[in-house]
């Protein structure tokens, strides 16, 4: 490891450091660059200069929610327009308010050299490093430089010379580390050193660089899939980002959630980088210690998108001093530059140039008239005078280093390799789909097993083959998840100029091709040879090979939507909607003779419509049905010449009917065979091009700029209050990365005094997890009493979560043993009543306000002592306290929008304040938060302790002045163990009188971590456990005991029981109340987030379109009749859709209610399921109306009681809909597992209903119980019934059956007595040829056919009446399925008593 630079607290002398750096050992980083740059593909020397950079974006003014309406408004043009504007105009058109985030930035940085960018957040530094990384879509004035070359030219020629990572840390998932990284050097190495030994080693340098190499095989994980520390995750990015390689490097606040310690190392492994590369690196650090500080060589401050500072480090502070600005004592220079810039808290010297500085623009002019201004301005002009040679080297290395690094090819199979891996890292995903198939057709396949090959099996063969089709297609629905959530991390690389976004497209075709081929094989097995199709070679392998090509289409169709459309809810809309139009036109639900024009014609758009074709004609060449029972007249010694079989395309005299001629009867020709194949692989082409398209020219990343969207409240105050922030700050809108409200409260408003101890204490003794066999903490001996500020402190991976977890009992991991008491009893459930934890996570309703957020804490989690007035005035208490009553009506967001990262985290603190905690519990509440930030934050902590408050915090980059603040510290060992607890200004004391002596002027947080060993290579290092040896043979530990045996003492002495407050039962509001708060919520996050609500209207209405239009105005005629009863059938179409989106829905409110507000409790496991029944209810009925007006009026389908049947029906379909998705969610594991079980039984209930295979030819086996058990069964057989019954038939002429009779005989005298018992029609009857037959008299005779009508299972009224039955067990189900899967699980989780020894409590029962 190299030193560190020593700190000088005047000016410190940087040009020491380099000679430390370059005698060092860094082998690892000299490979890297010797590798990266042995193929010349990058250039080697690029100073970037700028001169007078501006950056603009537009003004749009305060922004209110797009509601639902609006949403719904804009379906008729306002979207459409504005994306043609948008592709046409991309700057506008005509005048167009725009304000500025940056103005007139002036400066240069040298290779070999580091920049900071300094700035409170919303300053402008992300901006500022996206722009001089040629990453932004924003407006760009003034003149960039690189190496004499400019921003235009360079971004085109050298593209892969500049790299940018983000704040935010995206990767695949289910990769490895060792995957991440290998992927990421094979992608950016010249090709003569890409073999596989040389990647390996380097995978293995960097991760030992980094103190990534314990987990090389561990996946790098995210939000909602298990792998590797946050903080290991941000060293993952760093890493790949560096494997990238390039000239020059910005990132952005890259330290986020890395101890200081950990953070030193890695600036530590950046300078050596830059300066043994020739690098040019810029980066923005929040928090940045004096350590870090040294090793920059320049410095930019930002001062509401203006340049306040630029210059040397050892410049800035006596820069600022001068004009008169005051250090306070203990501020590091870093905090000192960042404080100048926050006019609530800088001082300034009476009568100096400082005091009459008040607005950015004052900063910016004082430093444009400076002389630092001055000497910056030449040594640009020089830097550019002298690149004019190097310039025109690099502009004749252009083709080398603009083109990305691999060609296209090698990038194909890379991406695939990746690919690959992706399959194995999810293979739990891709078995479930396996077995599902093989479920799928040995079911179905069972049903159809030895399909009859007479005349009156035609049309089950015919939905079988369509069947097939469609169950393998519905298996894809969860290709949206994959392609949708891993979007942003193909953003970022191709950013990276690691590959073409295309390049990944491609590969995702290659990858499924196979496993398409494997799936489709193991079904092809099973069901052709169940239903024993025709048994010869060339049909089956023919089957099997347009199966794999419908399937590609299904697949492609789908992922394609995932390339063009920004949310979850649109890609289920739009793939939805795309799925329907397919299955819908294929020919077989609606024969395409008898599709109207308005829009049969796409049938033509269809790839299932032309697979079906090929695939049937396919079947039925050769095949010859047989008529036995089938022709008519049906009368005793009859001769079959004058006899004529009832199916499609029959004719007089034929006792067997070839299959060819049937298919033809139908529109469907042999001849289309292989002309169809031709179509289908156009149209997998043609997805996969559009795939490819939409992957390179659409981008859904955030550029920054992000406004604050407010509600539109009851008195107004979104306009109000937008009005009143915008006139706050100097570019007229509050903007997250533009400029944010400043904290109102100042340092006079802390009013210390006594801590305020009354009331029961928390207490901890020999405190010990255990994850699996792994002990994490190690005997920890601690106490927090009202009014205690106290910290946790230790490196990354010491286990300060976990411990503040198994404290709070809030999402408790592992098996905790030792004595943890409250108020001296041993914890129970209702010790989460009374505790509140903010978690590092800032977990929160999107779309509800601050105000929202905090009052549905404080209604639900307060004490019932307090009356709801009480508890609504205790948070506009809250709102004060912690200044956000000026965002009380906006909405929180998520992370790329809405409020930023501090207001963000004072929310999350905000919430749990709001329910009047004895404890509150802060993981990490500075993460993220540049210094000044963290200080407002601490500073509302430290109100809250002066009022009485127990605060207990994790914290990992504190600053000297920040870690003044608390009261106590417990400090940890990178192993868990112990290494002090006691008064904050005697922990310095403590480590000097065991022979850690201190320098002057050191923040003792970085000393304290330093000490115990912490930083990247703290698992190595042993210091840790000396120093906890020494702590437990101290007397200070000794005092610890005693002084936790006296609370405890005095505690039960004073009898200050708490009971009135906690009160009984696990929750402190009834489950009714519970449940209206919680429902009230969803309802107003589908109003405020149109997507989901929206996506299920507008599925409802094409459908409902696309079908009334395709059989506009049905007749009576026999093909009428079924297509009557397969416009019923259609609904079934929606299921998979709309339970997809249902299931992502309630996914994600689970898992905010598993990860914060269940544990908290907030509400329970009722509540939840109840409130999200509830909240669907009005968006079903909504659904129902439209698609039942639309439908049934367009069908042309009876009125009177058939058309209140169908509606009840519908409606009930509706709520069915929900339950049945809410019921496969709770079942579960995740989005994957559910939607393959979707599938399976969405086709099961499909096909065992009835209504594609008659009753009478359901198998045996099934036909007796899954018949039955199938609510669909009902729900069609109700509304078949009603839409068909007591109709009297008018056949068409393609409906009539045409046969001759005897010699000498009419028509009449031939047919009637038969044509009169078997109640079908002769038309004419007078006639001695051509007898015109119509099959049916009456809809009964056609209902009879498939076992309905004539009073089965009690009428139309006792369908219903057995379908609402399923709805209402499907009710019970989800509550059931969510307590079986979540909450009884989650009670088994070990629990805490109270115990003298060490030894693991509660333990799993």
């Amino acid at each position: 490891m190299m030193e560190t630079p020593e700190y000088n607290s005047s000016l410190p002398d940087t040009e020491n450091i380099a000679p430390k750096i370059t005698n060092d050992d860094h082998g690892a980083i000299r490979t890297l660059i010797e590798k990266q740059g042995s193929g010349h593909a990058h250039l080697t020397h690029v100073p970037v200069s700028w001169r007078g950079l501006s950056v603009s974006a537009p003004d749009t003014g305060p922004v209110t929610v797009k509601t639902l309406p609006r949403a719904c408004l804009n379906t008729f043009g306002i979207d459409q327009f504005n994306v043609v504007k948008k592709l046409l105009f991309p700057k506008g058109f005509g005048e167009t308010k725009s304000r500025n985030l940056l103005h007139d930035f002036t400066g240069i940085v040298n290779p070999g050299e580091m920049l900071l960018v300094l700035g409170r957040p919303g300053s402008g530094c992300s901006t500022f490093l996206r722009t001089l990384a040629n990453r932004t879509a924003l407006e760009v004035r003034g003149d960039r430089q690189y190496a004499g070359i400019s921003s235009d030219e360079f971004a085109k020629s050298h593209r892969r010379d500049t790299i940018y990572l983000p704040e935010e840390d995206q990767h695949i998932a289910a990769l490895t580390v060792r995957q991440t990284l290998r992927f990421a050097l094979r992608m950016s190495l010249p090709s003569e050193v890409r073999h596989g030994a040389m990647v390996e080693d380097l995978v293995q340098s960097m991760a030992e660089m980094f103190g990534i190499d314990h987990a090389l095989d561990t996946p790098v994980g995210g939000a909602f899939f298990p792998g590797v520390s946050g903080g290991e995750r941000k060293r993952v990015s760093i890493a790949e980002v560096l494997a990238a390689g390039s000239s020059v490097q910005c990132f952005d606040n890259s330290t986020r959630g890395l101890d200081s310690s950990t953070a030193v190392d890695f600036v530590k492994a950046l300078h050596a980088l830059t300066k043994v590369g020739d690098r040019t690196t810029m980066a923005t650090l929040y928090q940045a210690g004096e350590t870090l500080y040294n090793y920059f060589d320049r410095v930019l401050v930002i001062y509401e998108g203006r340049q306040a500072f630029f210059g040397k480090i050892g410049e800035a502070r006596q820069y600022f001093e001068d004009l008169g600005f005051v250090r306070k004592e203990g501020q590091t220079t870093a905090e000192f530059l960042s404080h100048v810039t926050d006019p609530a808290h800088r001082e300034a010297t009476p009568g100096s140039q400082a005091a009459n500085m008040h607005t950015a623009a004052d900063f910016a002019a004082s430093f444009t008239s400076s002389s630092h201004y001055a000497s910056l301005t030449h040594e640009i002009d020089d830097s550019l005078s002298q690149s004019q040679g190097h310039a025109q080297a690099a502009r004749s290395k252009g083709t080398a280093s603009a083109s990305f690094n691999l060609s296209y090819q090698l990038q194909l199979w890379e991406c695939l390799l990746r690919e690959i891996q992706l399959v194995r890292g999810q293979a739990i995903v891709h078995y479930g789909k396996v077995i599902a198939t093989i479920i799928l057709c040995l079911v179905v396949g069972s049903e159809y097993f030895d399909v009859s090959s007479n005349a009156q099996g035609a049309f089950t063969r015919g939905g079988l083959i369509f069947f097939a089709l469609i169950v393998n297609g519905w298996l894809q629905f969860p290709e949206l998840f994959d392609a949708h959530t891993t979007r942003p991390v193909l953003e970022r690389q191709a950013a990276l100029h690691m590959y073409r976004p295309s390049a990944v497209a491609l590969a995702r075709l290659f990858i499924s091709v196979p496993l398409i081929v494997f799936q489709n094989l193991i079904f092809c097995i099973v069901f052709y040879f169940l239903a024993r199709l025709q048994i010869e070679a060339g049909k089956f392998f023919f089957f099997w090979f347009v199966l794999i090509l419908s399937t590609l289409c299904f697949s492609n169709l789908l992922r394609m939507f995932a390339y063009y459309v920004p949310t979850l809810d649109d890609c289920f809309r739009f793939g939805g909607t795309g799925s329907t139009i397919t299955i819908l036109f294929s020919g077989f639900l609606v024969p395409t003779k008898d599709m109207r024009p308005y829009f049969g014609w796409l049938h033509y758009l269809s790839p299932i419509n032309y697979a079906y074709e090929s695939v049937f004609v396919n079947e039925f060449d050769g095949l010859n049905l047989d008529c036995s029972g089938s022709l008519v007249p049906d009368v005793p010694g009859a001769n079959p010449d004058y006899q004529i079989c009832l199916v499609a395309g029959a004719k007089e005299g034929q006792q067997s009917i070839p299959g060819l001629q049937y298919a033809e009867a139908n529109g469907l020709y042999l001849a289309h065979k292989w002309r169809n194949v031709g179509i289908l692989f156009a149209f997998i082409v043609a997805y996969v091009i559009i795939s490819m398209i939409g992957s390179e020219i659409m981008r859904f990343t955030p550029q920054g700029g992000s406004p604050i969207v407010y509600a539109k409240s009851k008195k107004g105050q979104a306009q109000s209050e937008s009005r009143s922030d915008s006139q706050s700050g100097t570019d007229g809108t509050l903007e997250k990365d533009i400029e944010r409200a400043l904290p109102k409260s100042t340092a006079d408003e802390l009013k210390s005094g006594p801590a305020k101890h009354g009331g029961p204490s928390l207490t901890w003794k020999n405190l010990t997890i255990d994850i699996g066999e792994k002990r994490i903490i190690k005997g920890v001996s601690a106490y927090i009493r009202p009014g205690d500020f106290v910290s946790i402190c230790g490196a990354s991976g010491a286990g300060k979560t976990t411990m503040l977890k198994a404290l709070s009992q809030i999402n408790v991991t592992g098996e905790v043993g030792g004595e943890l008491l409250f108020g001296n009893t041993a914890l129970g459930q209702s010790f989460k009543k009374v505790t509140g934890f903010a978690q590092q996570a800032d977990l929160h309703d999107p779309t509800a306000t601050v105000r929202e957020a905090l009052e549905l804490s404080a209604l639900l989690r307060q004490p019932d002592i307090y009356s709801r007035a009480e508890r609504l005035e205790y948070v506009d208490t809250v709102l004060d306290l912690l200044d956000l009553k000026h965002i009380a009506d906006a909405l929180i967001g998520d992370e790329n929008s809405g409020l930023g990262v501090e207001m963000t985290k004072r929310v999350t603190i905000g919430v749990e304040l709001a329910a009047r905690p004895r404890v509150l519990f802060a993981d990490e509440p500075t993460s993220g938060l540049d210094s000044e930030g963290a200080a407002n934050i601490v500073r509302y902590l430290r109100k809250l302790s002066y009022a009485g408050q127990a605060v207990l915090v994790t914290i990992h980059q504190p600053s000297a002045l920040v870690f003044s603040e608390f009261d106590k510290l417990l400090a940890l060992s990178p192993e868990g163990e112990q290494l002090y607890f006691g008064p904050n200004d005697k922990v310095l004391d403590y480590f000097t009188r065991h022979g850690a002596v201190p320098a002057p002027d050191t923040n003792p947080a970085e000393f304290i971590l330093e000490t115990g060993g912490a930083g990247i290579n703290a698992r190595k290092d042993t210091k840790g456990s000396q120093w906890a040896k020494h702590w437990r043979e101290s007397p200070e530990a000794e005092a610890v005991s005693e002084d936790i045996n006296r609370i405890n003492k005095e505690y039960q002495e004073g009898n200050n029981g708490v009971d009135e407050e906690i009160g009984h039962g696990e929750f402190n509001a009834s489950i009714l109340v519970q449940s209206w708060l919680l429902t009230v919520r969803m309802l107003k996050n589908q109003w405020r987030n149109p997507p989901y609500i929206y996506s299920k209207i507008w599925v409802h209405v094409v459908h409902a379109i696309l079908i009334g239009t395709t059989i506009y105005k049905l007749g009576t005629s026999p093909s009428d009749l079924q297509n009557r009863a397969l416009s019923a059938f259609s609904i079934v179409l929606l299921v998979n859709t709309i339970v997809n989106t249902v299931l992502a829905r309630f996914f994600f409110a689970r898992l905010l209610w598993e990860s914060r507000e269940g544990p908290s409790r907030t509400y329970g496991w009722q509540a939840l399921c109840t409130a999200s029944i509830a909240a669907e209810m009005p968006g079903a009925l909504v659904c129902c109306v439209l698609y039942f007006a639309i439908w049934y009026w367009l069908s042309g389908l009876p009125t009177g009681e058939a058309a209140g049947y169908v509606f009840l029906s519908l409606l009930t379909f509706e709520v069915f809909e929900v339950l049945f998705g809410l019921f496969m969610i709770g079942m579960s594991p995740d989005l994957g597992t559910a939607g393959n079980v979707l599938v399976f039984l969405v086709c099961s209930v499909n096909w065992f209903n009835g209504i594609i295979v008659p009753y009478e030819q359901i198998q045996v086996f099934w036909r007796y119980w899954l018949y039955w058990m199938n609510p669909f069964t009902y729900l069609l057989g109700g509304l078949v019934t009603a839409v068909i019954q007591r109709q009297p038939v008018a056949c068409k002429e393609d409906d009539l059956y045409v046969l001759s009779p005897p010699a000498n005989d009419t028509c009449g005298s031939y047919l009637s007595s038969w044509a009169s018992s078997a109640q079908v029609q002769v038309l004419n009857p007078s006639a001695t040829e051509n007898c015109q037959l119509c099959e049916y008299t009456t809809g009964n005779q056609y209902l009879a056919g498939f076992r309905l009508g004539g009073g089965e299972n009690g009428g139309i009224w006792g369908d219903w009446g057995i379908f609402v039955l399923f709805t209402v067990s499907s009710f019970f189900l989800v509550y059931f399925t969510t307590w079986a899967t979540k909450v009884h699980k989650w009670k088994k989780e070990p629990g805490v008593t109270k115990k003298e020894s060490a030894e693991p409590l509660g333990g799993s029962s």
